[in-house]
């Protein structure tokens, strides 16, 4: 029994992986999900940390350990944004030469 557990638990994260791979969750207030097809960094470029709908987003969830250094700092850029309500990038400066 435990084994025909295993293979349909398999199959169920499997199924779940295959809808949301070309989508991009954020949890609104409220704790609901909000999809879209553009990645976060995008998204909250353009719409802000705002759904088409008016909720606001308050999380993008992404992994925490295990993280390489490069992925941690975006999603860090992320999470200030949505924190701000909105992604703005810096101004980027440069060393005279």
């Amino acid at each position: 029994m435990k084994k025909n557990f295993d293979i349909r638990l398999a199959a169920l994260r499997e199924y779940l992986r295959s809808l949301s791979a070309d989508e991009t969750t954020f949890i609104v207030e409220g704790g609901a999900e909000y999809h879209t097809k553009e990645d976060p960094f995008n998204y909250l470029m353009q719409h802000g940390a705002v759904t088409h709908d008016g909720r606001h987003i308050v999380l993008y969830p992404h992994p925490i350990e295990g993280v390489d250094g490069l992925s941690l700092s975006f999603y860090q850029l992320i999470d200030e944004a949505i924190e701000r309500g909105k992604l703005e990038l810096p101004e980027l400066e440069s060393d005279h030469l």
